[in-house]
């Protein structure tokens, strides 16, 4: 029986919005910590500035920064995954 396996949305790629929902809003939807909020787009480029761009805020995100643990929580999202969401986070 193969059912199990689909029932996490098909088991293809984790949405943006669904990876932000479940791992990054408790942090990035207020600031906690010195995290860059959601949709300051301000905040998110001077990081990208001093971080190397995207890329740079990438490996930040998968090797853990501050208060940030590795992956932000989402232990199991691909690269491509967490890049969607600093993405569709940041405006960059």
């Amino acid at each position: 029986m193969e059912v199990a396996a689909a029932s996490g949305g098909g088991g293809g790629a984790k949405a943006p919005k669904d990876v932000i929902a479940k791992h990054c809003n408790a942090c990035h939807g207020t600031g906690l910590l010195g995290a860059p909020k959601i949709g300051d787009k301000a905040a998110w480029k001077e990081r990208a500035d001093h971080q190397g761009g995207l890329d740079g805020i990438l490996a930040k995100a998968i090797t853990g920064i501050n208060a940030m643990p590795p992956k932000g929580t989402c232990a199991d999202c691909s690269d491509d995954e967490l890049k969607g969401a600093i993405k569709e986070m940041s405006g960059l």
